[in-house]
């Protein structure tokens, strides 16, 4: 069967549009520059990196830091990570290979030969801050020999910030990085707030090292053509314009959503009408509400009462009259509950400023329930 909606990572012909950010990053990576992108969660940024690095085809790595726990664990995935990338940008012909590997002797390098082809093994013995430094440093120094551009993708980047050494990890990428010439790094994580508060902070090493891009939803003007591939390829004919409305107005042009809506509706071998979308999305909001649920139990009851709110209708004044006689709370502990919410990541603030609930299965579900 066809994957027309990944759950996953969407590539190719199933990757939607995203042409304006696509082409910003590669402008960024061109002109070797560096990025913290920030989106909420599942707005598809591993997505949009991979189609990026897949058009350019340029040597690169993506080192993940979700699951480190220390400093030590730094070191080892960046070492792990720049050993792949040197991998790649190594020549095939041995005399050269060599030639070059004498170049980054400090790194301890050492070529293995299998029946794979070529792998190879890099050490430092530095303390890990210097020995950070040093990988990374020493990388842009081989990519200038070898002539060849790379990137580095850092994700799930604020973990680093939750560490008990983070400023001083933080000082050390922030040293090699600012003297890199070859190397484009691309940050980017799933906690919006702490990624921010790294890169923002004053007191942080890597305040303003990087350009900000932030993505937002897909429009919907990109999702009518978009759809309409995928539905002649599976019924031989469009949507009608209602249905596909439908499917955009229930999700609020989540990308993960309607993905995930989606992926039900195309699974009939008939295709769907306006009340095949609604019986389907409310059938898939049923299904999430354990998850629902146990996220709204863990919000104190202000929080509560504001999140609320804004699933029956969203407001550009949040501390207003008309909102606050709604939450029956004051300015001051209404601004108190949107900035805990916007920390936990369960609402956005879109570009005409109004405040949304982040997750539009959740805010069907409070419709749905709530008193």
């Amino acid at each position: 069967m066809r994957r027309y909606f990944p759950q996953g990572l969407a590539r190719d012909n199933v990757f939607c549009n995203r042409n304006k950010e696509r082409n910003a990053l590669k402008t960024s990576i061109d002109e070797h520059e560096h990025i913290v992108l920030v989106a909420p969660r599942r707005y598809g940024k591993t997505s949009l990196i991979t189609q990026v690095l897949k058009e350019i085809d340029t040597p690169s790595v993506s080192i993940d830091f979700f699951f480190v726990l220390a400093q030590a664990e730094v070191r080892k995935a960046i070492t792990e990570g720049v050993s792949k990338i040197i991998n790649a940008l190594l020549p095939k012909t041995k005399p050269l290979a060599h030639k070059l590997i004498d170049s980054i002797a400090t790194l301890n390098p050492k070529i293995i030969f299998n029946i794979l082809g070529q792998k190879l093994e890099i050490s430092t013995r530095q303390t890990t801050e210097k020995s950070i430094s040093e990988l990374l440093l020493t990388l842009d120094q081989f990519a200038e020999k070898t002539k060849k551009s790379c990137v580095i993708v850092f994700d799930e980047f604020q973990q680093i910030g939750e560490l008990k050494e983070n400023h001083a990890v933080e000082a050390a990428i922030r040293h090699a990085v600012e003297r890199s010439n070859y190397v484009s790094y691309i940050f980017c994580g799933s906690k919006r707030h702490l990624l921010n508060e790294m890169f923002t902070d004053k007191s942080r090493p890597l305040y303003h090292l990087c350009d900000l891009m932030t993505i937002d939803r897909i429009d919907t003007a990109c999702y009518f053509p978009f759809l309409n591939k995928f539905a002649k390829d599976k019924w031989k004919k469009h949507l009608d314009d209602d249905t596909i409305s439908e499917i955009i107005h229930l999700t609020e042009n989540h990308p993960y959503y309607l993905n995930a809506l989606c992926r039900r509706l195309w699974r009939s071998n008939d295709i769907p009408t306006i009340y095949d979308v609604r019986n389907a999305w409310d059938d898939y909001v049923e299904k999430q509400s354990i998850w629902i649920t146990d996220d709204l139990s863990r919000l104190t009851l202000n929080r509560k009462k504001v999140i609320t709110a804004l699933a029956f209708q969203t407001t550009h004044e949040p501390q207003g009259r008309e909102f606050s006689s709604r939450v029956d709370l004051n300015p001051s502990g209404i601004k108190k509950c949107l900035e805990d919410l916007d920390k936990l990541d369960m609402i956005f603030v879109d570009k005409n400023k109004y405040y949304h609930v982040l997750d539009p299965a959740m805010a069907y579900f409070i419709r749905k329930y709530a008193a």
